[in-house]
């Protein structure tokens, strides 16, 4: 098998990951956690998203569609892995983390694996 062939079938090599850690004891809801260069959209391929908060909602969404990347109820659970999210933004259309009633201090960990796309 060539190493061109190769390079051709690896889609995780073509695609992007963004990680981080929300304090939500020091910032407040939303925040925006990825942003595509300018003219460009987020095309997402997988989501995870957890929270040590026992009680409350997280959810990652694009910010100014609102359409819904994933989301927790942290009484019932604490994370949530969705590896095929393929969902595109609009042009511009950044990803954003937003919660609300959640324990004192929480934090909140995201991963979400992606491409830029014209």
């Amino acid at each position: 098998m060539s190493e061109d062939f190769v390079k051709r079938v690896d889609t995780l090599a073509t695609e992007l990951t963004v990680t981080g850690e929300i304090d939500t004891g020091a910032v407040s809801s939303p925040q925006t956690v990825l942003t595509p260069s300018s003219g460009k959209k987020i095309d997402t391929r997988s989501v995870y998203l957890a929270s040590d908060s026992t009680s409350g909602e997280v959810e990652i969404r694009f910010a100014s569609s609102g359409t819904l990347l994933g989301k927790i109820y942290c009484s019932k659970f604490a994370l949530i892995t969705l590896d095929a999210v393929h969902l595109t933004g609009a042009t511009d259309e950044a990803v954003e983390i937003a919660w609300s009633d959640l324990d004192t201090g929480a934090k909140i960990f995201y991963s979400i694996r992606y491409k830029e796309v014209a």
